[in-house]
């Protein structure tokens, strides 16, 4: 059985969390290591975290690679928005409350991750692979990936493709423009999506359409397995957080959106995704009201070269508006159900 190769880059909050069970647990597809960035929480968490899941998943020999606790530029300016707030460091407070608590619920963990640290490792692993064989499924900032591509391009014929979970065009989340993960580091985002690689940009449209409520977690939860348990606590979790945050200004919350997972089903179940646009995509690198939006190239199809010529702009990503809830949903729980076999 054909299984997709692929290197997990995760900030592990919660959404992480849940991606990273997925991935484990999906017979579908062989991770070649996991790497952690700074994030939703701190770097030391986020791999703690990591860390914790795969011993929730009996997944102890799939190694783990701390990477980049901050973005590569945006936190230079301290007067910035990411200068005054990244790291997100772990503060006093009810995890329970936190849509990413800074330490999951789950037992401490006697792993550790390896000592080498993740970008020099992604450059070592796919410069032994076959070439396009290796699948980059990045949920966070990009920055690990970044700093791989600029340390050695070579690896770019090894990747057979970036699935990445963010990005934005009708949905925000950090500012009035941009999206989180996107919004933390730009730059990664904008090398990787000027890298020639082919990108399909999971964005915070799509994962804002497969959101997942009560009853669905409840049917999660009556599998009665510690992921599906786990799982299921993750979800309710989201949904309380979700509700005290926008339910003052918002009304009620109908459900609440697991971004990273959608990424990982996307991998091995590209028709959870819809309404994909083949377009130019790249990101406002100019510091102020909308640093860190991605944006879309629809209005226009050519640019001007240096010699005054009009060229088409090239298209470098696939940008997925929307997804299917009901196939999402399933996908997860077809998963956690094969836990108890």
């Amino acid at each position: 059985m054909h299984k997709e190769r692929i290197i997990l880059d995760v900030d592990t909050g919660s959404d992480d969390a849940v991606a990273l069970v997925c991935a484990l647990l999906s017979e579908d597809i062989d991770i070649l290591g996991v790497t952690t960035v700074g994030g939703n929480v701190e770097l030391k968490n986020t791999t703690d975290n990591t860390l914790r899941v795969l011993e929730l998943c009996n997944s102890c020999d799939i190694p783990v690679y701390m990477g980049a606790e901050l973005p590569l530029v945006s936190t230079l300016v301290p007067w910035g928005i990411q200068g005054m707030t990244l790291p997100h460091r772990e503060i006093l407070g009810d995890d329970k409350e936190r849509v990413h608590p800074h330490h999951l619920p789950l037992p401490p963990t006697t792993l550790k991750a390896n000592e080498q640290r993740a970008p020099l490792w992604i450059v070592e692993k796919l410069l032994q692979m076959p070439d396009r064989s290796v699948t980059i499924v990045p949920v966070g900032p990009q920055t690990n990936l970044a700093l791989a591509i600029r340390s050695d391009d070579r690896i770019l014929k090894k990747i057979k493709r970036v699935v990445m979970m963010g990005g934005s065009h009708d949905v925000y989340a950090s500012t009035q423009a941009a999206e989180f993960n996107v919004w933390v580091d730009p730059e990664a985002v904008e090398i990787v999506l000027s890298s020639g690689l082919d990108v399909t940009m999971v964005s915070l449209d799509a994962t804002s359409n497969a959101y997942l409520n009560y009853e669905q977690a409840a049917q999660i939860r009556a599998i009665g397995t510690k992921q599906a348990v786990f799982v299921a606590d993750m979800i309710e979790q989201r949904l309380r957080a979700s509700d005290n945050n926008l339910g003052k200004t918002k009304g009620k919350i109908v459900g609440a959106a697991l971004h990273d997972p959608l990424a990982v089903c996307a991998v091995v179940h590209p028709e959870v995704l819809s309404e994909i646009w083949d377009t130019s995509f790249h990101v406002d690198l100019g510091r102020g009201y909308a640093y860190g939006e991605t944006v879309l190239g629809r209005n226009y199809t050519v640019i001007r070269d240096k010699q005054g010529h009009q060229v088409d702009l090239p298209i470098n990503c696939h940008y997925a508006k929307k997804a299917d809830s009901k196939v999402f949903f399933h996908w997860m729980y077809d998963l956690l159900l094969k836990t108890k076999e």
